[in-house]
């Protein structure tokens, strides 16, 4: 038996971290060979109500990378995992930790942090999801799935120098953007390109099963408003102080263009806060919009798959834009800006300041139809051809 160990940051309601889980064990399965897959986070879990898979803790998977029976491949499920450190993982989860989060600056010049927060958890690796089968007692194989590191630089392998020689070790390293390719290239790391595998979505969640998932306000929205609203979305640490602009280009959206406003918080997790950045612009914001909670994920899923524009930060909203073939508009993030380089359309591959938020709506909407198809297509075909690598990697291990 080939046992799938699937890991990442799916201990926590965030949107993008609860699609991994969901897409690798559909598309695994999709090849008609036997799997068993396990899931695991930092800790115990289960948000199954909003839609994602219930995780073992880190002991449990510890345990499992020594299990004798069967065959164990470890998969680190997507996202910045390359240099994710136990402090900002920890700090996610627990309340009491974020006190020490919001002063990681200042402290960091007099503690070790990650190596704190790996105390407190037990690690068994300097970082959380950088380590090769040989740290293990029956590991065959160790498979890095579509990560990010647009952010990632000399600095980070100065200070971790072991990533270097980890990274070059691993049986399959996928990442989603050229700029990490360049970075990971800058450090002597190889890396192959792939999309992110939440792409593949729209394969495995069509617009008429997710409306079967959906809760009844959304379902009732979409049913009277489909393809006349923007869904947005935007973050709290790129936007404070700037509430009363972003709601001025909101404003222009629903003046110039007939388009309704639908508002909803996709990261709800520490470092994204979603709602409460909302908030601030909903306070500043004159024309009638709807505000939608992110009851779960279907909800966000079958919102945007049926808006007639996506605009936000988050790289998973403007990932289901692209699943759907939907317009969208990214918003200042790097690592979005990143994404949207590599795989978005001419004119509309990268991300904008949001005082450009409406000049970019007016751009994302009148681009051709089938040209957002095609891109979808290749994005698609990308996607299931990593995962025939990876189930070659898994069978040959």
């Amino acid at each position: 038996m080939e046992n799938i160990l699937i890991i990442g940051a799916f201990d926590r309601y965030n949107y993008g971290d609860l699609l991994f889980p969901l897409i690798i064990e559909k598309q695994l399965e999709s090849l008609g060979k036997e799997y068993r897959f396990r899931f695991f986070g930092l800790v115990e879990s289960d948000l199954s109500t909003v839609g994602g898979k219930p995780t073992e803790g880190l002991a449990a998977f510890y345990q499992a990378c020594n299990t004798t029976e069967g065959n164990n491949h470890v998969i680190v499920a997507g996202g910045e995992a390359l240099g994710v450190t136990w402090h900002s993982l920890f700090a996610a989860l627990n309340p009491t930790y974020q006190k020490v989060h919001r002063y990681r600056h200042r402290l960091s010049k007099y503690i070790d942090l990650n190596a704190m927060a790996r105390r407190f958890l037990k690690g068994k690796t300097i970082l959380p999801l950088v380590f090769t089968k040989a740290d293990f007692g029956q590991v065959s194989s160790v498979i890095l799935n579509s990560l990010g590191g647009s952010g990632i630089d000399k600095s980070v392998f100065e200070k971790y120098p072991f990533m270097k020689s980890k990274l070059g070790e691993v049986d399959y390293l996928a990442v989603r953007d050229r700029q990490t390719v360049e970075n990971l290239k800058a450090n002597q790391v190889a890396a192959q390109l792939f999309p992110d595998s939440a792409i593949l979505m729209s394969a495995f969640y069509p617009i008429a099963d997710l409306k079967e998932r959906v809760t009844a306000p959304v379902r009732d929205y979409v049913q009277t408003h489909r393809g006349k609203y923007l869904f947005f979305q935007i973050n709290r640490k790129n936007t404070v102080g700037e509430e009363e602009m972003i709601a001025g280009q909101l404003e222009q959206v629903y003046r110039q263009s007939a388009t309704e406003l639908c508002l909803c918080p996709i990261g709800k997790a520490l470092d994204h806060d979603d709602h409460l950045a909302l908030a601030g612009v909903r306070k500043q914001l004159d024309s009638p919009h709807e505000y939608f909670n992110a009851d779960n994920i279907w909800d966000i899923m079958y919102l945007i798959a049926n808006a007639k524009c996506y605009a936000g930060t988050s790289l998973h909203g403007a990932i289901t834009a692209m699943s759907y073939a939907v317009p969208h508009v990214g918003l200042k993030v790097e690592k979005l800006n990143a994404y949207l380089a590599t795989w978005g359309l001419p004119k509309n591959n990268f991300a904008v300041g949001f005082e450009k938020l409406y000049a970019q709506f007016k751009v994302a909407v009148s681009l051709d139809q089938e040209a957002y198809r095609e891109k979808q297509q290749i994005q698609l075909g990308q996607a299931k051809k990593a995962f025939d690598v990876m189930a070659g990697v898994i069978a040959k291990a």
